[in-house]
């Protein structure tokens, strides 16, 4: 026991008068060839997507019950009239700005639950902001976009929508596309979940309020200012809405049976066609495929507008020294 206990002391002793270990820096893997990078980060992307199956289920079916809803509230009519024409703008508008809130908060969502992983990935410099927007704009745009088209289609057999097929799930589909870019540029510059939400909230609605059209018309004595039409142009719901509207009333004839219930005061105001509905509210000149195009160029700035955001806050974090280096440093 004796014997022991030297040999414990002794142990004890050399541990003691060891200098400490050194700490050497952590050195990461060098970075993979590009089209390695972009592959997994896709393939992730991917798999992300299936694992949360069950949030795009329920997504999915609260797409179907929004059609359903705008159904019941504004019923199944395939014969317009001028009584219904305000109605039918009104539905068109809230078909726009569900798609446009549905996209924009799952996007905000799931960056806020990526932040702090691809924040570490990225300092270590194992892929860059190219490879990480082209794979979440690969995984989730066509995802919300195919949402707003199912949407789309479900809301044209139930509320019997004039508009052509392609042309309603088309613009329906590049609005769920934009406001997702919209997320990725919101959630790349906006650092935390809260504060995302918190930022994308006020920009949606200042979208919302500059996007709808109003039903009475379009006033001459009051016009916008440049910077308010500057900010309305980049409203995915503005060219959503006036796409639906061109494409649902364009050509259509307006039924008489109800002349009694027809509005005799305001823009719509015995009005016999869509065309002139169109012209009523200032959008005789507009199409539908113009529409589609404003919205394909916002979707491009805005994948743009994040794509430098993410590398101009590229995450940077303080290196560490070991603590001898510390020491000389502060004796010098």
């Amino acid at each position: 026991s004796a014997t022991a206990a030297a040999t414990t002391t002794a142990a004890v002793a050399a541990a003691a008068s060891s200098p400490p270990p050194r700490v050497t820096a952590r050195r990461f893997p060098l970075r993979a060839p590009p089209l390695r990078r972009l592959c997994v980060v896709l393939r992730r992307a991917w798999r992300q997507n299936v694992r949360d199956g069950w949030v795009n289920g329920l997504r999915l079916g609260v797409s179907a019950g929004l059609a359903l809803v705008l159904g019941e509230v504004f019923g199944h009519t395939t014969t317009l009239d001028a009584g219904s024409v305000a109605e039918r703008i009104t539905l068109l508008s809230y078909a726009a700005i569900n798609m446009a809130m549905m996209g924009l908060m799952k996007t905000l969502s799931t960056l806020s639950a990526e932040a702090p992983v691809v924040g570490r990935e990225r300092a270590r410099k194992w892929y860059g902001a190219c490879e990480y927007l082209f794979a979440k704009m690969v995984a989730e745009v066509p995802l919300d976009a195919a949402f707003s088209a199912g949407f789309g289609l479900l809301l044209k057999l139930r509320c019997g929508l004039a508009a052509r097929s392609h042309a309603l799930v088309g613009l329906l589909a590049l609005n769920g596309a934009c406001c997702a870019a919209l997320g990725l540029a919101i959630g790349s510059a906006v650092p935390g979940g809260d504060a995302a939400m918190a930022a994308g909230i006020p920009i949606m609605v200042v979208h919302m309020v500059l996007g709808i059209i109003n039903p009475a018309g379009q006033s001459s004595a009051k016009p916008p200012s440049k910077l308010l039409e500057a900010v309305a142009n980049t409203s995915p719901i503005k060219w959503t809405v006036r796409g639906l509207c061109v494409a649902d009333l364009r050509g259509a004839v307006l039924s008489r049976s109800r002349l009694s219930n027809a509005p005799r005061m305001g823009a719509l105001a015995l009005v016999q066609s869509g065309d002139q509905v169109l012209e009523r509210l200032g959008l005789e000149s507009e199409s539908a495929s113009r529409c589609a195009s404003s919205l394909g160029l916002l979707l491009a700035a805005e994948l743009s507008v994040a794509l430098v955001v993410q590398v101009l806050l590229r995450p940077r974090f303080q290196s560490m020294t070991p603590p001898k280096a510390e020491a000389a440093q502060a004796q010098e």
